[in-house]
């Protein structure tokens, strides 16, 4: 028989206190105390309680909990994302933070990490989801859900062995995972090196180099030059607002700033959004031909995709910029490549003017810099790129399905505990 076929059922509003309008004493409006917002909040549930404020100074509307409360963070899609944690050692005993976040404050007879240990389970989440509302992309887990939650609670003696066992298996998985992170952050920095090199110093370690007049670009081959480029290209343009009244089931796709990355420069099309386009020169203007460079203009700027060979017709939103090069004069995946090396990233910065901008214009786009070998060295170097690209790639990937495999084992292995269905009054050794 499992454990908790014999523990008790009860909801979370018996056993805790949700949402508690204040700490249960106020700290003094001069003690400074943790400030979190979203995201400092992590997933595994770890705090980033570097950013302190005065709680006097703190505004009123921001959430308020101390030591021993449980977070949980209510909107979509950081709640599916499972950020949340339990309170313990926050400066002064205290903290503030976003207002998207539910405080459970368990009473004597539960223990805060067995509590904790509930909202990260399975059963709790994807509840959670289920009973989310409000409109898509604002949608939040409502207070009587978690009040209502019904959870199985062993005694006292038993919620201590589940969470002494929790503790030791979920901190060593997550020393896997971290592990696993740091491989991915290395390979990461391995490839943007090895295009910035590739792209600012070419493929031969004993060319002379010669001074590019420009302090963020350094050095590059001699016989190399730097064009802007609107004199490597024959247009700049920019997709059309107002086209979300087109959007169909089939027809062309309608390329968005989602379907470019920060990986590489070829386009993500997971997720692909379809538009029967209005008849006349302006659907003409932003359809996409093969080698075009796309850049996005507005939120995650400085992203770059080339379109492939055998895509199928689309079109630019007007997030994007769409840059038709001349290929007699560059290679488009060199040109792509070249924009999202480290050195040549810093000219997307410089054009927003310290970030008081809030995108770049179709003049931003035109003005910015390219390294340009020869053509036949471009591709030479578009070749070697693509080549070392893919095995970092794959080799990133494969880490991120083993933190997936990591992920899924930490998430099950919570709900058997919490839920009875593995005995861990045994193993709770060290």
């Amino acid at each position: 028989m499992n454990p908790g076929a014999k523990w008790g059922c009860k909801r979370l509003r018996h056993l805790c206190d949700v949402n508690p309008a204040r700490p249960q004493a106020t700290p003094a409006p001069s003690q400074q105390v943790a400030f979190l917002p979203m995201e400092r909040i992590g997933d595994r549930g770890k705090l980033d309680c570097e950013l302190l404020i005065d709680y006097g100074a703190a505004n009123s509307g921001l959430t308020v909990f101390q030591n021993g409360d449980v977070l949980i963070a209510k909107i979509t899609p950081c709640f599916e994302n499972g950020k949340g944690a339990l309170c313990q050692d926050l400066p002064g005993g205290y903290g503030v933070g976003t207002t998207e976040l539910h405080v459970l404050r368990p009473r004597s007879n539960l223990d805060a990490r067995f509590l904790y240990y509930v909202t990260t389970s399975a059963e709790f989440r994807v509840a959670g989801v289920g009973a989310m509302s409000g409109a898509a992309g604002q949608k939040r887990v409502p207070d009587d859900f978690v009040r209502d939650f019904r959870c199985l609670i062993p005694a006292a003696l038993e919620q201590h062995a589940i969470c002494t066992f929790l503790d030791r298996e979920t901190t060593r998985l997550d020393a896997l995972i971290e592990k696993k992170e740091r491989l991915i952050t290395l390979l990461e920095e391995k490839r943007a090196a090895l295009i910035n090199r590739a792209v600012t110093k070419g493929l031969d370690p004993s060319a002379p180099l010669k001074d590019s007049g420009f302090p963020w670009l350094g050095a590059i081959p001699t016989h190399w030059k730097t064009r802007r480029l609107k004199y490597v290209s024959s247009f700049v343009t920019s997709g059309s607002r107002g086209w979300a009244d087109h959007y169909s089931d089939d027809g062309p796709i309608f390329l968005r700033i989602g379907n470019l990355t920060r990986e590489g420069i070829d386009l993500d099309l997971s997720d692909i959004q379809r538009v029967q386009p209005p008849p006349g020169a302006e659907g003409e203007r932003t359809s996409v031909n093969s080698g075009d460079l796309l850049v996005s203009i507005t939120a995650d700027i400085g992203s770059v995709a080339v379109v492939p060979d055998n895509l199928e017709p689309g079109f630019v939103n007007q997030h994007l910029a769409l840059v038709r090069l001349r290929s007699a004069l560059v290679s488009p995946r060199f040109v792509g490549y070249a924009l999202r090396a480290p050195s040549l990233q810093t000219q997307f910065r410089l054009a927003l003017y310290g970030g008081t901008k809030q995108g770049l214009g179709l003049e931003d786009v035109a003005n910015l810099l390219v390294t340009l070998p020869p053509l036949s060295e471009q591709v030479r170097i578009v070749v070697h790129i693509d080549s070392a690209a893919r095995r970092i790639g794959a080799a990133i990937a494969k880490t991120r399905e083993q933190i997936a495999k990591f992920q899924e084992y930490r998430t099950a292995l919570i709900s058997a505990a919490v839920t009875g269905k593995i005995d861990v009054r045994g193993s709770t050794e060290a």
